[in-house]
């Protein structure tokens, strides 16, 4: 094994002898916790592991049950009893040779080499250790996907101070949901195979004719049509973003608003780009007048520009450091300036005066910057991926500059304001305006890229995991690993899966089904 090969595995630490993994890690730079926030504040009540709107009401339905039934106010029977019913539910989904449910892939292997009687056991492991169960995490489906989620709706709450022991809500609002409307309406529509469920649940084990009877029934990859279940679903996705607070928002509903509309502006039966609606809300360009949504999707999307153009140029460092080097230490001043002179070549090809233009003078090459960081993003080059970057973020702070007041009064207004954002370096380039396109390479590669990552790997070093991508020493680099890296997830796929399950997109085509345009016409 190479030097380089058993310091990935493992590094060990100054005078303590113990090792430190290497591990892949996210957010090399640490500049995706603005964007973080943002979706937070969108899209409450969901993310992006909780694929299926129809389990906020199954949850509810199962607790409503368990309170009545077996009412034991251990979290530990409690969680027995709600991972049998998780696994009876995708084995369920494996009858229905459905995908998309949590817990299927062991369904389907324990369904498919038995022969009549299922015992749950198998799948749940139940008395032993989750590890190869149909869910590793002990707490089960809920405890690790949804009941976070869950909770900020208001549908599911902790038994008083039994963290862990949950119970269903129960009040009465004009437009708010409680989980006691949802478990009813969840019972109605599986009223006549209730019992069957709650049998099996209890005995532990099911047959294959009984999961034929509950296929109908239990589908949890879709909500019946013109059902109560049904509209109180979509009641609870298209109202008060958080039941539990006193003052009211309704961001959530109006990016289903614009996401309805995007797709009803497309004609493609392909998969749909998440990123479409804050693309485009950002090419449209801010002002004072955008609503909530809009500004904050837009924000969202500049610090995805960020975020990734930087990144970029990491990943590009790293590949250069690689080539050069390969296990061996490497100056790094001399890194610097092979990589700013392997730049300025490029430019100056292009008849661009690195030695003389100013960086914020204008923009260098004049494309969207979406397109300017999708370039950046697929160029195999490390030289040309650094160029593309550049000149995504030359334009990103021309562009943004006197969007400023505005930014930064949403940021104010939504306390999102993180010391990595954008807004932090629209002052610090403000204060580089004499710098030419070369002297600028030299800043940029040295601060956001080199220095930033070595801060983000420290602050993140623990006692047995390592991020690091490189090592620093006495004016010495080495390189340690790479990654992939690519915009971050606003949970845009999980509304549009959650329509998808409520009737209001169809499935097949893509569109917007004929009871999805008329609540469209009612968000208004």
């Amino acid at each position: 094994m190479c030097i380089r090969q058993f310091e990935i595995k493992q590094v060990k630490a100054p005078f303590l002898s113990k090792p430190h993994y290497s591990i892949s890690g996210l957010d090399q730079l640490g500049l995706n916790l603005t964007s973080e926030r943002i979706f937070d504040l969108i899209l409450p009540g969901l993310n992006n592991v909780t694929q299926r709107i129809r389990y906020y009401s199954f949850y509810c339905w199962f607790f409503d049950w368990y309170a009545s039934d077996i009412g034991n106010t251990s979290a530990k029977v409690q969680n027995t009893y709600l991972r049998r019913a998780e696994f009876l539910a995708a084995l369920v989904a494996a009858h229905r040779n459905n995908g998309g449910v949590p817990g299927i892939t062991k369904a389907k292997a324990i369904y498919e080499k038995s022969s009549d009687v299922i015992e749950l056991v198998l799948g749940t492991q139940e008395g032993s250790t989750s590890e190869g169960s149909y869910w590793k995490n002990s707490r089960g489906i809920l405890g690790q996907y949804y009941i976070n989620s869950i909770k900020q709706l208001g549908i599911l709450r902790d038994q008083g101070d039994n963290a862990g022991l949950y119970v269903r809500t129960h009040f009465e609002h004009d437009y708010k949901v409680s989980g006691k409307q949802l478990a009813e309406a969840f019972r109605n529509n599986i009223s006549s195979r209730e019992s069957l469920f709650i049998d099996c649940v209890k005995n532990n084990s099911i047959c294959k004719d009984s999961l034929e009877e509950l296929s109908n029934f239990f589908d949890l990859t879709q909500v019946p049509k013109n059902s109560d279940e049904e509209k109180l679903l979509w009641q609870l996705l298209t109202g008060v973003d958080k039941p539990k607070e006193n003052e009211e928002s309704f961001l959530r509903k109006s990016t289903v608003d614009l996401l309805l509309r995007d797709i009803d502006s497309l004609e493609t039966e392909e998969k749909y780009n998440q990123l479409s609606v804050p693309l485009k809300i950002y090419n449209e360009k801010l002002n004072e007048d955008s609503d909530s949504t809009s500004k904050l999707w837009y924000f969202f999307m500049l610090e995805q520009f960020w975020s990734v153009a930087c990144t970029g140029c990491l990943n590009a460092i790293l590949s250069i450091i690689e080539d050069k080097a390969g296990n061996s230490w490497f100056d790094e001043t001399t890194l610097i300036k092979h990589t700013v002179e392997e730049i300025t070549q490029i430019f100056n090809s292009k008849n661009v005066n690195t030695d003389n233009q100013l960086f914020f003078d204008g923009t260098i090459i004049d494309y969207r910057i979406d397109k300017l960081v999708d370039l950046s993003k697929k160029e195999k080059n490390p030289y040309l991926k650094i160029l593309w970057a550049i000149c995504a973020i030359q334009k990103l702070y021309i562009d943004n500059r006197s969007n400023r007041d505005v930014l930064l009064k949403v940021s104010q207004q939504y306390k999102i304001h993180t010391p990595s954002s954008f807004l932090n370096t629209l002052t610090d380039f403000d204060k580089k305006q004499s710098l030419v396109i070369e002297d600028f390479l030299y800043y940029f590669i040295t601060r956001y890229v080199l220095n930033r990552h070595h801060f983000v790997a420290l602050r993140k070093l623990n006692s047995t995991q390592n991020t690091a991508k490189f090592y620093r020493e006495e004016g010495m680099i080495r390189y340690i690993s790479s990654f992939l890296y690519d915009y971050s997830s606003p949970r845009i796929h999980t509304l549009y899966d959650f329509l998808s399950d409520l009737n209001v997109i169809d499935k097949k085509n893509k569109s917007i089904t004929s009871s999805g345009r008329q609540k469209l016409k009612d968000l208004v």
